[in-house]
């Protein structure tokens, strides 16, 4: 069985992370734009690595920042070899307990409206369609959903118009830290 741990991502990680981005989007990210949030004061990068080889094996990573608040989840992805693992998920929810232990209360995401699987990822924790960016991605002119989870007591339905046709099912809940530790 496949286990794993997450820890800071640091500058030797990134061949591989670099790879991981190169199979997971259309337009990676460039090592320029990796080697800034690493060194960014506001953001934390972390990686999951398998436990038991003899090689550091990144499995997967995720880049977020956190500023008076806010936190803004920047890049997400798993090596496709090991998607639907649990993998990205694990990431997600030591990402969502890491910020809110530094104050992080409303969280954002923009996913690409064709991406079924990472919407259902974030829903399945708890974030929320909440508006729509048309175009937003410059290779293929695709829209990106903003979502939103606000970790204050209650998830927030947007305010933007259901132009995804996401919300058909979604109602306000109320949530409470605890429904996110993964620990």
């Amino acid at each position: 069985m496949l286990q794993w741990e997450i820890r800071e991502m640091r500058r030797e990680h990134l061949e591989q992370v670099m790879h991981i981005e190169r199979k997971s989007f259309p337009t990676p990210w460039t090592r320029g734009m990796f080697l800034y949030e690493l060194h960014s004061p506001i953001s934390i990068c972390l990686v999951a690595t398998a436990v038991g080889k003899r090689k550091e094996e990144i499995l997967g990573y995720v880049i977020f920042c956190v500023v008076k608040g806010e936190v803004h989840i920047l890049n997400l992805a798993t090596l496709p070899s090991f998607r639907r693992m649990g993998i990205a998920r694990s990431l997600f929810l030591h990402t969502l307990h890491l910020s809110y232990q530094k104050g992080g209360v409303v969280y954002f995401l923009e996913v690409r409206k064709g991406n079924q699987a990472a919407i259902n990822l974030y829903r399945r924790v708890g974030f929320a369609p909440w508006a729509v960016r048309k175009g937003y991605y410059g290779d293929t002119g695709e829209d990106a959903i903003i979502m939103r989870l606000f970790c204050g007591g209650r998830l927030f339905e947007p305010y933007a118009p259901d132009e995804c046709g996401l919300l058909a099912n979604y109602h306000c809940k109320h949530v409470t830290v605890g429904d996110f530790m993964p620990f």
